[in-house]
Formats: structure tokens, C-alpha cells, sequence
């Protein structure tokens, strides 16, 4: 009976331990007790709608979620790690350009980029291969002027210049030579 007696204050002092270091940490953090981490991921803050329009070429960043008054503005195309999240809400810093942090609801977040290279090919060398024009990546880290990227469809990762990091596919106008899919040498 002692024993079971000790377990349970044991685990109940853990339990406290838990919750004043969680509360600690949210108050370092100046954040809400409870709110989850960020998974540190890469995303590109976009300014354009559901058709690719560019509805706003700066977005905003705001102290906490939901403020009305932005803390900075970001320029539509930057990338952006995630810190923390809170609902529909994440903390991200900005990793092209000067260091800015603030908040900045999921609408005007993408995981999923395009890679596309200039004209008239249009085309991206990743680990040795070209990938057709447009294919679609994921972001894993970034330094200076160069991304490195995992494509969705291959699962290969590797650094591209970051440049060719983009949000939508080449367009009909961009002048990209139709290539078949695949990975194809020209």
C-alpha cells in the first residue's frame, strides 16, 4: 500500500512539474500555456489568391495571433521557418533576407513549391538529373542563395539555386519549352 502510495505522489509531483514547466516555457516565450510547437519546417509566405494573382505583394506578421496592428511586412515569395503554431495561426521567421518573426495565419503560408528554371527550358538539375519545368518540391533548408529541396514525386532531395524556388507553375507565357516528364537529358 506504501509503495502504491509513493507511485501516485511521485507521478502526481510530475505531473506539476510538467505543467509549471510548460507555463515557464510559454512565458519565456511570451505565448499562451499549451500552445504547440512549431515542427521547424520551411514555407513560403505567398501574397497571391486561390488563382495565383498576386491579391497582396507584402504580407503582414503580427505579434500574437489574430492582432489587427502587423509588427512587419513580408515580401510575397519569402521563405520562412516555422516556430510555433496555434490553431490556424503560425510563428515563423524569415530566413531570405534580413531576420523578421511574427505571426501569420496558414492562408498565406505554402509547403509546396515549384521549381522552375529560366527560360527557355525552364528546367532544374537536381542531384545530377534535370526535373521537368514546374515540378513540384518541398523546402528542407536554406542558405545564402541556394534551397535545398526534396521533389514531392521522386523523393530525391539536393540544392537548387534559390531562384528557382517558386510558388505556382510556369505559366503558358513564360516561355518554357514543352518537355515530356521524366527526367530526360536535352
Amino acid at each position: 500500500m506504501r509503495a502504491l502510495i509513493i507511485r501516485v505522489a511521485v507521478g502526481a509531483l510530475a505531473l506539476v512539474a510538467a505543467a509549471v514547466g510548460t507555463a515557464f516555457l510559454a512565458a519565456a516565450q511570451d505565448q499562451p500555456a499549451g500552445t504547440p510547437s512549431g515542427d521547424g519546417r520551411l514555407v513560403l509566405i505567398s501574397g497571391r489568391d486561390d488563382h495565383g494573382l498576386v491579391g497582396t505583394a507584402r504580407v503582414a506578421l503580427y505579434w500574437r495571433p489574430g492582432d489587427r496592428t502587423p509588427v512587419a511586412q513580408v515580401k510575397d515569395g519569402v521563405l520562412a521557418r516555422v516556430l510555433l503554431v496555434s490553431g490556424s495561426w503560425l510563428q515563423v521567421r524569415t530566413v531570405d533576407g534580413a531576420s523578421v518573426q511574427g505571426w501569420v495565419d496558414d492562408f498565406y503560408l505554402r509547403g509546396t513549391v515549384h521549381l522552375i528554371g529560366p527560360a527557355p527550358v525552364c528546367r532544374v538539375r537536381l542531384g545530377g538529373r534535370l526535373l521537368p519545368a514546374g515540378e513540384q518540391a518541398v523546402v528542407l533548408d536554406a542558405r545564402g542563395s541556394e534551397a535545398r529541396v526534396r521533389d514531392v514525386r521522386t523523393g530525391r532531395s539536393g540544392w537548387v539555386p534559390r531562384s528557382v524556388v517558386q510558388e505556382l507553375a510556369p505559366a503558358p507565357e513564360a516561355g518554357c519549352a514543352r518537355h515530356k516528364q521524366g527526367y530526360d537529358e536535352p
